[in-house]
């Protein structure tokens, strides 16, 4: 079954940008790999420093792979999206019906 990533969270007051190319970089690899379906991020419109991330992989295996390899990746060389953070994020999984990750197929 596939399964919905959902992380939100807040920056601190100056780190945003520097977050934001953390974001895009994980994104960008997470979109890469086998198994991730889709990957995006957005900002709110109300607060610059919110952010919310959401990811969708074709099974819960395929969502410990790309977490594993993201972050043995990336996490060394920039400290981690944790270090640009104003507290510890919200984070859940949910199960999605396959027809509502490719609705048009």
């Amino acid at each position: 079954m596939p399964l919905l990533e959902t992380i939100v969270c807040q920056t601190t007051k100056g780190k945003e940008a520097r977050f934001e190319r953390m974001v895009k970089s994980r994104i960008e690899l997470s979109k890469r790999q086998r198994g991730c379906l889709a990957a995006w991020y957005g900002i709110s419109n109300t607060d610059e420093f919110l952010f919310l991330i959401q990811i969708t992989y074709e099974s819960i295996e395929r969502f410990h792979e790309v977490k594993k390899l993201v972050e043995s990746t990336l996490d060394p060389k920039d400290g981690g999206l944790e270090s640009c953070l104003t507290g510890p994020p919200l984070l859940g999984l949910f199960d999605i019906a396959g027809d509502l990750v490719n609705p048009g197929k």
